[in-house]
């Protein structure tokens, strides 16, 4: 993974940095796969050997390529950060759901080779949460379907019933709950929030469905969706019922795709070339830290600023986005900025279109580097 974070495409090692994305792989501009994570390939059913060297088109098969996977990628080479779901009929297997994001990976020359991908298999989640938005308008639908974890409790919030689902997900014997209470098995500090809601339902309040994370008999902790009604007898409330979504899967990959945002904004700010975001009218929005030495602008005078205000010339800014967007992309367009003390300079400039999910252009991403005449 030390490859990774210097910017240098390879298949990354063993280091603790594989946490950070636990599904990831790595896709070149070809479209093929450099490296699968072990999770990855454990998630999707597949063999490591029958990924890496193989094309995304040969893995997911032509027809998902085509029609879904393929204009994603291309989006990310441009620069964008790309995030999606989707059912994916794979040859041979059953539909798929995927929930996918793409960064752009950068080398050492600020050039985007590779996308760095994290893709979660979702499918489980998808179906219980496809079916929990069917059956909610009605418990008793839901009781029926003992696909969830079904469970009551007293007003004191101790279990008088679980249900297989729950004892089965949870890996605790049904013997265990006797006598236990719901905060029994919530984590410590979730503990009062859920207390909180117990109480309310307890009071016959209308109580929105919430999360918590809990601890599971083999010590790992799980993601729950839980919502609950109050059970009533002759118009007094003798306990409550809860149904239970086990969300684990989706909070890890939320997880997951958090982190390779967290990665990818490592690799801007660590870049030592100039990297400057824009919106579509050239205000500047993000800048790196190379790019305020070169210029000499604090972040806050950048932020103020407009990319052409730095062009000796302006209409060679205005040629710039206009390559760019006849193109998709520029590189190593010659051009003379200023710095903030009024020295010029001659730089080379790449840059790429930043796009919206309808495919409108929405800024601009650019990397400036000064040519050293010595």
């Amino acid at each position: 993974m030390e490859n990774v974070r210097k910017g240098k495409p390879g298949t990354p090692g063993t280091t603790s940095a594989n946490q950070f994305i636990d599904t990831m792989t790595l896709v070149n501009k070809s479209y093929v796969y450099e490296f699968a994570s072990e999770a990855y390939c454990v998630d999707h059913g597949r063999k490591k050997k029958d990924v890496v060297g193989h094309s995304v088109a040969h893995v997911f098969g032509e027809a998902n390529f085509k029609r879904i996977i393929k204009k994603h990628l291309d989006q990310c080479f441009a620069g964008n950060v790309v995030k999606y779901e989707n059912w994916l009929d794979i040859p041979g297997e059953e539909p798929r759901f995927y929930r996918v994001s793409y960064s752009p990976y950068f080398d050492a020359k600020g050039q985007i080779t590779h996308a760095v991908v994290s893709s979660v298999d979702i499918t489980s989640g998808k179906r219980e949460e496809e079916s929990l938005e069917k059956s909610h308008a009605a418990f008793k639908n839901i009781l029926q379907n003992m696909h969830y974890g079904l469970f009551t409790f007293d007003t004191e919030g101790k279990f008088t019933f679980i249900n297989d689902i729950l004892v089965k997900r949870s890996g605790y014997p049904r013997q265990w709950y006797i006598g236990k209470s719901l905060f029994d098995v919530v984590r410590p500090e979730e503990r009062e929030s859920v207390r909180e809601h117990f109480k309310a339902t307890v009071r016959g309040e209308q109580v929105e469905p919430y999360e918590f994370g809990f601890k599971k008999a083999a010590a790992d902790i799980a993601w729950a969706y839980i919502s609950t009604t109050a059970i009533r007898d002759g118009g007094k409330i003798v306990g409550v019922l809860g149904v239970v979504l086990d969300v684990t899967k989706r909070v890890k990959s939320d997880h997951a795709l958090a982190m390779s945002e967290k990665k990818y904004r490592t690799l801007f700010e660590d870049s030592l070339d100039a990297i400057f975001v824009t919106d579509e009218k050239g205000r500047l929005t993000d800048v790196n830290p190379s790019f305020l030495k070169l210029f000499g602008y604090t972040k806050e005078e950048a932020q103020k600023m407009r990319a052409i205000d730095a062009y000796v010339n302006r209409d060679e800014c205005k040629q710039y986005v206009k390559v760019i967007s006849e193109q998709g992309f520029v590189d190593k367009f010659t051009v003379k900025l200023k710095r903030k003390n009024g020295s010029i300079m001659e730089c080379l400039l790449n840059g790429t279109p930043l796009r919206g999910p309808d495919g409108k252009i929405t800024g601009y991403q650019g990397v400036a580097r000064e040519i050293d005449k010595r």
